[in-house]
């Protein structure tokens, strides 16, 4: 026997959309996890669909989506089975109320944040030996994370968002957003060692794909208020170490190996002195002050 997808009308708090939405999808606007994870969620029983009167315990509701029935074509991931095929309609009323872990689960307001990270703030939402992190810099309201991460002593752009589908885009390999970076190093880098960086450097797990990497105009430092020649702003926390004025790079990516320009400066033999992401996609960080953060609208991603 088939069965119907399942999809929901989420009306509450005077919300609307022109068409049935995708369970997954539904999950994904109220909580800010991808869909696939939101796929995992009903897997495992986590996610519950009840009548308008049912009470919040959802003792005695049958409209609970079975754990472990999946199908690869249904979009959530979910095959209802025979016996809740009565209670379980092809689309969910618009009264209905969606559940997960038994706590009433709401569309929100989706919210996107560009943030110019200074260096020692720690990339996450909670970290019980971090001394700052970095949603202490945007509204807490509604609550944000990190769309992937810089580490400790990196700085620049950075998203925050609730929107996993958002996050899922910008940081999953098969979309590959550039990100730019602006590199202060301990010692000019030759020829050969540029050209390596454009060929791909074995790291410990794997090599890069080949970067893009072009010197910056000579005389600039990554002080506070220097621009370099595409007008995005860098900054040092050493306030720019004249010593390396020469020794400003752009360098171009599109992974995210962990502190992946860093090893592959140290794989060439040198040293990274200052680094800051200025760019991602065609987003760039621009004039955004450091520890700044601005919404901007995600539909010219």
């Amino acid at each position: 026997m088939s069965f119907a997808p399942i999809f929901v009308i989420p009306a509450q708090a005077g919300i609307q959309y022109n068409q049935p939405m995708r369970i997954n999808k539904y999950i994904a606007s109220c909580t800010g996890y991808s869909r696939r994870k939101a796929e995992e969620l009903v897997l495992a029983g986590r996610i519950k669909i009840a009548p308008f009167s049912a009470c919040p315990a959802l003792t005695n509701s049958a409209r609970v989506i079975p754990a472990h029935q999946r199908s690869g074509k249904h979009p959530a991931g979910i095959q209802p089975t025979a016996q809740l095929v009565t209670n379980l309609a092809t689309e969910v009323n618009p009264l209905d109320k969606v559940y997960f872990d038994d706590k009433l689960i709401m569309p929100k307001s989706l919210v996107y944040y560009a943030l110019n990270k200074p260096v020692g703030y720690t990339t996450t939402t909670s970290d019980p030996h971090a001394e700052k992190l970095i949603t202490e810099l945007v509204p807490s309201d509604p609550p944000v994370f990190p769309v992937g991460r810089l580490d400790k002593d990196t700085s620049g752009l950075i998203f925050l968002t609730n929107d996993g589908d958002f996050a899922q885009k910008m940081t999953h390999p098969r979309y590959e957003k550039e990100k730019e970076y602006a590199v202060e190093t301990d010692k000019p880098l030759s020829k050969e060692s540029l050209n390596k960086l454009r060929r791909g450097i074995k790291l410990n797990d794997g090599m890069t794909a080949p970067a893009e990497i072009r010197p910056l105009a000579k005389g600039r430092t990554l002080g506070k208020h220097s621009r370099h020649s595409d007008a995005s702003f860098c900054h040092s926390r050493e306030g720019g170490n004249p010593a390396h004025k020469n020794n400003l790079y752009s360098i171009t990516i599109h992974e995210g190996k962990n502190r992946q320009i860093r090893r592959m400066i140290e794989a060439i033999g040198a040293e990274v002195v200052s680094l800051k992401r200025i760019r991602i996609g065609d987003f760039k960080l621009g004039n955004l002050e450091e520890g700044e953060c601005k919404k901007f609208d995600s539909t010219s991603f």
